[in-house]
């Protein structure tokens, strides 16, 4: 009896030494990534834009997803009083992202993006929007959600709305408001998720 005791105790005792720790990033760690074409509409200055791009990024434990992302105005917009001189403007930056049940059929994401980007006119005849005209930079924050269909094994289309932030622009008499909106995307995912 005794000895049954003892060997009880010695098991209780050890018991709390032996537990492992959960963690986040741990054995268990399921991984995986994607990349995406994303589409997405709204307004701009005062117009209807297309915005056209790519995200992507690593997926821990079919949840959280750290990747990056960048769009650019596929639409031309073309400034007040001329014929040939439009809108430039793009952005991109880290994205982070919280999927809720990727295993059914049909899930929600919830994401955000931080980052930058530029906005200046330029030329179609005699301009290099890169090189040669004049542009200025930006804060952006666009923070969304999206309701996702698991297509295949290896694809997800999804419908979603995002709101951009557009802060520190002092270009021309452009302001911040003109390239701040809501927006609504077309996202399809290919990956391992």
């Amino acid at each position: 009896m005794k000895s049954c005791v003892i060997i009880f105790l010695v098991l209780a005792l050890a018991g709390p030494v032996l537990a492992r720790d959960e963690t986040l990033l741990g054995d268990d760690l399921e991984s995986g990534g994607y990349g995406a074409i994303v589409v997405k509409y709204g307004r701009i200055v005062g117009e209807d834009g297309v915005f056209v791009g790519g995200q992507g990024g690593w997926i821990i434990n079919h949840a959280l997803v750290i990747g990056i992302g960048g769009y650019g105005l596929a639409t031309q917009i073309g400034m007040e009083g001329s014929e040939c001189t439009y809108l430039g403007f793009g952005y991109g930056g880290l994205l982070l992202e919280f999927i809720i049940a990727s295993n059914k059929l049909v899930h929600l994401s919830v994401h955000g993006l931080i980052g930058g980007g530029g906005v200046g006119y330029y030329d179609e005849n005699q301009c290099d929007f890169e090189r040669n005209c004049d542009n200025d930079a930006f804060f952006a924050l666009e923070p969304g959600a999206s309701l996702m269909l698991n297509l295949h094994k290896y694809i997800r289309v999804g419908f979603g709305a995002t709101y951009r932030h557009v802060d520190g622009v002092h270009y021309k008499d452009l302001s911040n408001s003109d390239l701040s909106g809501a927006t609504a995307q077309f996202i399809m995912k290919f990956g391992s998720f």
